[in-house]
């Protein structure tokens, strides 16, 4: 796909020129349009993340981590580590359903350290697979701030009931090559895991959060 990226470009600048005035500054969004996809067979349903290339700035997504001991401590000096949730406030979750889901309303992604995996699923499982999240295990030594770096610039593309994938791909005063990139990383990523690949693909746009859709010629 990258010889879409300049096409990419253009799109990105005329969904700005569209954008309707607020007081708020606004997101950059992709829609992608599938076709020819039986969503009623799991194989073709997905739900995957995506690192993008580029920083997402202000809009960074909000990182839960569940741990314990050291890890628990480390993750709370992690910059990027909205909060830090340990073992007795996990067990204190449980069966608390309006907790639960205004924990999964609140972050982007759940880091859990693997003794706790269980516990979380319990605890939050039901809330966060409403919302197409799921708990990701923390794997033995790794390094903490470079997983949070990680989910903190990531998006989660997931095609399962409706064919289509909407996600964020950037913030209206990034540069727009660089909001073209992450477009074109995740339109890769989409184009990957359809069976015909680019021809599972009926159309993409461009909009800002405001803002009139741009239809990105492919």
């Amino acid at each position: 796909m990258r010889a879409a990226v300049g096409k990419l470009v253009e799109a990105v600048k005329k969904a700005k020129e569209n954008k309707m005035n607020s007081k708020f500054k606004q997101s950059v969004e992709m829609v992608i349009n599938i076709t020819g996809v039986d969503l009623s067979k799991p194989q073709n349903r997905f739900a995957e993340v995506v690192e993008l290339p580029n920083d997402l700035g202000r809009k960074r997504r909000k990182i839960l981590v569940i741990a314990s001991g050291n890890l628990a401590l480390e993750a709370g000096r992690t910059e990027g580590v909205s909060r830090v949730i340990q073992r007795e406030e996990l067990e204190a979750l449980v069966g608390r359903k309006k907790d639960a889901k205004k924990i999964a309303s609140q972050y982007d992604f759940v880091l859990v350290e693997p003794s706790l995996m269980a516990l979380a699923a319990r605890a939050l499982g039901a809330a966060l697979g409403s919302r197409g999240k799921t708990p990701i295990p923390i794997p033995p030594g790794s390094d903490i701030q470079k997983l949070v770096k990680r989910y903190s610039n990531s998006v989660q593309i997931t095609l399962r009931k409706s064919p289509q994938v909407e996600c964020l791909i950037g913030v209206e005063e990034d540069p727009d090559d660089k909001i073209a990139e992450n477009a074109e990383t995740v339109l890769s990523r989409v184009v990957e895991k359809l069976e015909k690949k680019q021809r599972n693909i009926a159309s993409v746009y461009l909009k800002t959060t405001r803002g009139k859709p741009v239809r990105l010629e492919l």
